[in-house]
This record gives structure tokens, sequence and C-alpha cells, in this order.
């Protein structure tokens, strides 16, 4: 073990995605970087390598993550980090987690979990007998485990008894005005999401379909990068199949100015999701005063209360969407309503002031703490990391 003395002015090494990519992990870790801590902690980003390609070759994927855990040692030393935040989630992102938290453990560091998996206990209940003990271990040899809600504080409780837990929500900038969400137009809705079927994207397409037979029009703008439920070709086919392309954009991904137009000039945020971890883009929907149409799943319900921010809706019930869509869309004055409730529970709850002070708070007591013992990986774990690394 490398011996290391803890002070103010400390660099915390954030290991996660590149800020820069799109997706709910980034934008935390972008969150957390640009947030200010004075002079008492500085936060180093030092991005993930990048996913295999069709081109690799298994002995560069190895070769590439030992390089990876080469530059976390390397980073540790120049830095003296007293801290490693480590950001992951489910599959294979997990277990590399497990890895540099070894790396960091054994030189010294205190190590943070922070578990964003939306699909997180699928994950962990999909797992072999194996890979559920790894699970366990790791969740536990970490010095602090952060969860996005209690509810999810709840599940990791379950796969890990004796995991150091803390809650630390999401949060958003709040920015500083909004407009009202009640004119007599077409209702205007909006999602910002990857394009994934884990989304619903495919349920909310059938729920508009479902409204523009019945008379009702409403205008939807789908947001975000391509993923499983379709590309750009893939989504516009979907849209022409059920008749929607007076009424359905899909406008790909979008970031900055661009994303900020998008929230401004919608009338209602709707989130169709089959599971969720705590989804920036809902608490960016609050932001600008959004009322929300979403699904009741993961930490959604400690969110939203329904009927006050918004309406939630069973998961996979594209008719149950579609009725409360048709609601909200023809009661402006009931979203004018939500709109103010949704703005008021950003402010009071999701800003990022809210996010600094968790983190200082939780940063503080690993520093004041004394370091937990026996992070070394058995025979076993390490036949499980390897099965996974091997086919992921």
């Amino acid at each position: 073990m490398f011996a290391r003395e803890e002070s103010p002015g400390s660099t915390i090494i954030m290991i996660g995605p590149s800020p820069t990519e799109f997706g709910g992990m980034a934008s935390v870790v972008q969150q957390m970087l640009a947030l200010d801590f004075g002079d008492k902690y500085h936060v180093e980003a030092f991005p993930v390598t990048i996913s295999p390609g069709a081109w690799e070759s298994p002995f560069g994927r190895v070769a590439r993550h030992l390089h990876h855990l080469r530059r976390l040692q390397e980073a540790v030393r120049r830095t003296s980090a007293p801290i490693v935040h480590i950001h992951t989630c489910s599959g294979f992102s997990f277990f590399r987690s497990v890895v540099d938290m070894v790396i960091a453990r054994r030189m010294g560091c205190r190590v943070v979990l922070h578990v964003h998996g939306a699909a997180f206990d699928e994950f962990h209940t999909g797992a072999g007998p194996l890979q559920r003990r790894l699970i366990a271990w790791s969740l536990s040899r970490a010095d602090r485990v952060v969860a996005l809600s209690e509810t999810w504080r709840g599940k990791l409780r379950e796969m890990a008894p004796a995991a150091q837990l803390v809650v630390i929500e999401n949060a958003v900038a709040i920015p500083p005005a909004v407009p009202l969400r009640s004119h007599d137009g077409p209702c205007r809705f909006l999602l910002l999401a990857r394009m994934d079927e884990w989304k619903g994207i495919d349920d909310l397409l059938a729920a508009c379909a479902d409204l523009h037979a019945a008379g009702v029009v409403p205008e939807l703008v789908l947001a975000g990068p391509p993923g499983t439920a379709g590309d750009a070709t893939v989504i516009a086919h979907k849209i022409g199949a059920c008749n929607l392309e007076k009424v359905v954009r899909y406008v790909g991904p979008v970031r900055g100015e661009e994303k900020a137009s998008l929230l401004r000039r919608a009338d209602v945020y709707v989130q169709p999701s089959h599971n969720e971890g705590m989804p920036i883009s809902l608490l960016e929907a609050l932001s600008y005063g959004l009322p929300v149409v979403a699904t009741r799943v993961g930490a959604v319900a400690e969110v939203i209360t329904a009927g006050v921010e918004g309406v939630l809706v069973p998961p996979r019930r594209p008719d149950l969407l579609a009725i409360t869509m048709r609601d909200l869309a023809g009661d402006p004055a009931r979203r004018e309503t939500m709109s103010r409730a949704a703005r008021l529970c950003a402010s009071t709850r999701f800003g990022l002031g809210r996010l600094r002070d968790d983190l200082v708070s939780l940063y503080d007591g690993l520093c004041a703490s004394p370091s937990r013992d026996g992070t070394s990986l058995s025979k076993v774990q390490l036949r499980a990391y390897g099965k996974w690394a091997g086919v992921r």
C-alpha cells in the first residue's frame, strides 16, 4: 500500500465517460467537473477508454484495458489524489470499474462507486452466481456507494447488505426564466433520450398514433442519438408507418442552445421508459417548468408527485399513455399549474448548489474516516471478472 497524506485542496480523480459524450452519466460527470469547490477540492476527469470496435482483437482489448490501468496509476501518483470517484453502470462497465477500484484502493485511495445503471437491478438478477458474488463484494468493499435515490438504495442494499450506501440525487442547472405552458394551440410534446427500445420510443409512437386516429393533433419532437430503436432512417420509417409525418419529428442529438430551445418551446415533457435511474433529461424538463408525463419506473416516482408536477402511468401501456397525453393536451390551465410546480421542484431540490454540498459532505466524510481493509480479488472473483471480460 502507498501512504497518502490527505489535506484540503486535494484532487479528486473522477473516472467515467468523457463529458463530451451524450448520455445521462456523461452529463453528471460534466456537471461535477464544472462545480466550484473553492480551494478545498479539485476534480480531475479521467475518461474511460473507448468501447471496443469490431476491428479489435481480444489481445487488443486486453492491451487497451492494461493501458487504462497504467494511466490510472500514473494519475494517482501525479496528483496524490486521496479519493477516486468512479461512475459505473451495468454489464462490463461495472466489472471494469471493479478493477479500477482495486487498483485505486491498493494505492491508498478511498473509492466512491457511483451507480447509474437504469437496469442495474436487471443486470444483477440476470448475472450468474459468481457474478452476483462479485457484485456484492465490490459494492461492499467500496468506501462509499452512491445511489441515485432511496428506491435505488434499497435495491443496492438487497444486493450487498454490507455496502456503505449514500443517496446523492442528480441535479441540473436552473435557467433564470422560462415561459408559461398555457397557450391554446396544439400541445407540443418533447422527449430527450437516446433512441433505445427501453426508452419506450415505440410505445410513444403508438400512443401518438392513437391520439391522431381520435382526432387529437399533438406535436412531438424526439431528440437524442440513435439507439436500439433505430437511427434517423429507421425512426423516420416508424413515424411514416404510423402516419405521423406531419406531427412527429426526429431531430437527432442536441446539446447546448439547440436543446434549450426545444425545452423552451415544448408544453409537456413525455418519458415512457421501461426502466430508469434518475434521468437528467427529466430534471432538465422540470427546471424549464415542463409538466411531465412519465412511467412509474426507477426513481421517477421519487421525483414526480403524481398530479402535482405531472402524471405517472405504468410502463409498456401506450393506451394509458395516449389517454394521459390527450387529457393534458386539452387542459392548458392544468399545464400551467403543473408548470409552476415543476419549476419549484427543480429549483428547491435539484439545483447544482445542492449537488456541490452533497459531494463536499461525501468527500469530507471519506477523508476523515479510516480506509476499509481487505481489497483484493479472490481467484473465484477473478474468474468471474475474466469471464465477463472475455465475452464483452
